[in-house]
C-alpha cells in the first residue's frame, strides 16, 4: 500500500510541475507584431543579414524553444528570436533584414 501511495504522489508531482513547451506560430507572430511594435525592445542601429537572422532561427528550433512552423514563417517573414542565455527563454521576436 506504501509502494501505491508514493507511486501516486509521484505522478502528481510531476503533473503538477510546469512543463516547458515551444513557442509554437501563433505566439511567435503575435510577439513578432507586439515587439516590434514597442520602442526599445527591438531597436537595432542596422538590420540583421538574412544569414545571421535563418542562423538564430535554426538555434532556436534546434534548442526546442519554437516549433518548426514558427521557423519556417520566421525565416519567410524576417522574424527571428531574441533569446535570453539565462533564463533560455525567447524574450521577444524582432525583425531581420
Amino acid at each position: 500500500m506504501a509502494i501505491k501511495t508514493l507511486a501516486f504522489a509521484g505522478v502528481l508531482s510531476l503533473l503538477s510541475f510546469e512543463s516547458f513547451a515551444a513557442m509554437d506560430i501563433a505566439e511567435y507572430e503575435v510577439r513578432a507584431y507586439q515587439d516590434n511594435g514597442s520602442s526599445g525592445r527591438c531597436a537595432r542601429g542596422y538590420p540583421i543579414t538574412y544569414n545571421e537572422f535563418k542562423r538564430r532561427i535554426d538555434w532556436a528550433y534546434s534548442r526546442g524553444l519554437i516549433t518548426e512552423r514558427a521557423s519556417y514563417w520566421g525565416k519567410a517573414y524576417g522574424y527571428y528570436p531574441v533569446v535570453d542565455i539565462f533564463s533560455d527563454q525567447v524574450v521577444a521576436v524582432c525583425r531581420g533584414a
